[in-house]
């Protein structure tokens, strides 16, 4: 079998686990825009309901705006001729070099701009806020200018870039908190961008180059569903000159709506303004329909804890009737614009009671969200389908298509009216991004958590034996990387370590069996109890049900491979950058291969963090900047060249025990065996890359070095 790999590596594949660097993240996004933009579609304006927005209202807001706002829209006109003297390039290097000089860092002087822009924000701000005030309403939304950065720092943000969009758009009081104090991406609604010039709006003066104004909102637009992972897509009011245009940001690119001058016609720039901050609902401007988020007050009282991140309670997971609560942040955030979006929440079972109060199942489990393809086979019937799951493997508990109203929710649905309860034929119809939920009952943590040398290593050949049994059975998983190795919650003697996440698995077989549930007989109601012996409800009469099988459900490739760039193999890395046409097949030793660099990553950033906390020792704190260094020059790579570039039998990933300016973190923190194991991976890739040798990278060879290291630790 063939594996159509392709050559073009799309910003999907980065994640989180890095820490990311602006400029190389938008050239990223820019490459994977072209192709996925929409223009002047009349749709954008009839998904933000403009034309709901009362015509009594439109007409008496217009006529008091020219002269209420009269200086405010002389300045911005004098601006905007002032920014047309200049050419957009030379615009954007003055943003850039503003951005250089500013020994801020935007920290807390705003935003970077040339200097008609930055002049700007405050009109604006103050247009938008007559709309939205005007009548003596109270918005439930106010337009704020942006002043400092949108800080990354919740767990869930770990390598997050911090930026600052021009405008944002905030709920008023959102769970108690100041919007013009918080930082916090997850307190806004939305965003705005400006430029100063009509020559820097999104329409491209040469076809298939993508402006600024869209790469920086894309950006925008992936950390704001990051940030805010039950957001389906996000809205953002794009400002160029006097013109203004909506976008609409979603897993598959973005749909923009027809442009307008904002004084030209000004009845339509009040009518998108006044929408987006008084008439639509959270939900219209993006929130998944299948999730409320709690209030901090529910939250706390559900959990039964003090914490500060807001749980959320979701009811769709394919055809399971069960609803599920998040607790804590998620423990995995895709930094993807489009793509996967995934992101991996700790969930217990939402119940109520015979009085309707709600209360928490006893068992902790582990749910995923991500954007399918609809051209790929379901994640859910990928585990259903594995007759004699390895015990490394995490175990499958349901899954499915998210629903809505009975109809799937996919970009398709969301961008086109009326909506289709069907997906689109592979041969009929383009493919479109499906929302795709799991639930797993094998709770893991980071591999970077390690506790000990032991733990770490156990956990990960336990890991790479699931790794071989699937293989065995014809499953190559595709995707290993540090997220998707993971530790057991609680050092279990028996496993230590599994893998999940089979998203881009390819299966040898060209159908899979997938379990069927079939009624048998009725059930009577029964009565559930509490720990003390109390009734707490009982149940509705049901139904037993048994699983049978059939085997007519045909494997859907879908795309070629994909995964995380950090973690992959050197000679899929090196295709990418290839002039000749010929293909590299994902062989299993590919995967083998990205377990090394799994581990490499995961003991590089436990000793980063252990060496950077106040308790440790002087000599050891002193060298964390070091490691830090090495750790962003092996793992922070965003392009296919320059990571691949690192990925040798050389690479300070592996050699970096022996690097004189760790040495203290190193003999600190790691085991003679750990060190050795370093020193033997190297070997491993040397031996496998050596042309003049038949020696592979294979489960066994790598298994050997891990068992010796296990052993020879104290």
């Amino acid at each position: 079998m063939t594996d159509n790999t392709p050559r073009h590596m799309q910003s999907n594949v980065l994640n989180n686990l890095v820490e990311s660097n602006v400029g190389s993240s938008r050239n990223a996004i820019k490459v994977d825009l072209v192709g996925k933009i929409v223009y002047d579609d009349p749709a954008v304006f009839r998904r933000l309901r403009v034309d709901e927005v009362d015509n009594n209202f439109v007409t008496t807001c217009a006529k008091s705006f020219k002269p209420a706002n009269a200086e405010d829209i002389n300045l911005l006109k004098a601006l905007t001729k002032q920014a047309s003297k200049k050419t957009p390039e030379l615009l954007e290097l003055e943003e850039t070099n503003d951005k250089a000089s500013d020994p801020n860092k935007e920290e807390r002087s705003g935003n970077h701009g040339s200097a008609e822009e930055k002049k700007m924000y405050d009109p604006l701000v103050r247009l938008f806020n007559h709309i939205t005030t005007f009548g003596q309403v109270t918005a439930s939304r106010r337009f704020q200018r942006t002043r400092g950065m949108l800080k990354a720092d919740e767990p869930h943000t770990f390598g997050f870039p911090s930026c600052s969009p021009d405008i944002t758009i905030t709920t008023s009081n959102p769970h108690g908190v100041d919007p013009s104090k918080s930082k916090l991406w997850r307190h806004r609604d939305g965003f705005g961008e400006v430029k100063p010039s009509k020559k820097q709006g999104p329409k491209p003066a040469i076809a298939g180059k993508i402006p600024p104004l869209l790469t920086q909102a894309a950006d925008y637009a992936r950390l704001f569903m990051s940030a805010r992972p039950f957001m389906l897509f996000c809205v953002g009011i794009l400002i160029f000159g006097t013109e203004f245009c909506v976008g609409i940001f979603d897993r598959d690119g973005i749909t923009l709506s027809p442009i307008y001058d904002m004084f030209d016609n000004t009845e339509i720039f009040i009518r998108v303004v006044r929408s987006m901050a008084c008439h639509l609902t959270i939900n219209e401007l993006g929130l998944d329909p299948t999730v409320r988020v709690l209030t901090d007050l529910e939250t706390q009282n559900l959990t039964k804890s003090r914490q500060k991140y807001p749980s959320a309670v979701m009811t769709s997971v394919g055809n399971d009737p069960r609803r599920w609560c998040t607790i804590g942040p998620p423990i995995w955030m895709s930094l993807s614009f489009l793509g996967r979006g995934t992101n991996v929440w700790r969930v217990r079972e939402y119940v109520e009671d015979v009085n309707q109060q709600p209360f928490l199942g006893r068992d902790e489990m582990i749910l995923k969200t991500a954007w399918r393809s609809s051209s790929r086979t379901p994640e859910s019937d990928i585990y259903m389908s594995i007759t004699a799951p390895p015990e490394g493997l995490a175990k499958f508990e349901c899954g499915g298509d998210v629903k809505f109203a009975g109809y799937p929710i996919t970009v398709q649905n969301l961008r086109s009216y009326p909506v289709r309860n069907f997906l689109p034929k592979d041969d009929i119809d383009p493919p479109t991004p499906v929302l795709h939920r799991l639930v797993l009952r094998t709770v893991g943590r980071p591999m970077w958590e390690y506790k000990s040398d032991r733990d770490l290593l156990t956990g990960f050949r336990d890991a790479l034996q699931a790794h071989k049994a699937l293989c065995a059975q014809g499953i190559l998983h595709r995707d290993i990387s540090a997220g998707n190795v993971l530790l057991t919650k609680t050092e279990n003697p028996t496993l230590r370590g599994f893998i999940t996440d089979l998203e881009f698995a390819r299966i040898d077989s060209p159908t899979l069996s997938k379990p069927q549930v079939t009624t048998t007989n009725t059930v009577g109601p029964v009565n559930r109890y509490g720990d003390r012996g109390n009734v707490l409800f009982r149940t509705q009469p049901t139904t037993r049900t048994h699983i049978t099988f059939e085997s007519t459900v045909t494997v859907k490739r879908g795309a070629g491979i994909t995964g995380t760039a950090q973690f992959m193999a050197r000679d899929i890395l090196l295709q990418e950058i290839s002039t000749t046409t010929e293909r590299v097949v994902h062989k299993p030793g590919h995967d083998v291969e990205s377990f090394i660099w799994v581990l490499s990553y995961c003991v590089m950033r436990n000793l980063y963090h252990r060496a950077s906390e106040g308790s440790a020792p002087k000599e050891v704190h002193d060298q964390s900047p070091a490691l830090r260094s090495v750790f962003r020059n092996v793992f922070s790579q965003t392009t296919t060249k320059t990571i691949a570039e690192v990925r040798q039998s050389g690479s300070s990933g592996l050699l970096f025990p022996r690097d004189r300016d760790v040495k203290d973190i190193v003999a600190k923190f790691m085991s003679n065996a750990l060190v050795t194991l370093f020193k033997d991976l190297g070997g491993l890739l040397y031996i496998a890359a050596n042309p003049f040798t038949s020696t592979s990278l294979t489960h066994d060879t790598l298994l050997e070095v891990v068992d010796k290291a296990i052993a020879s630790l104290p």
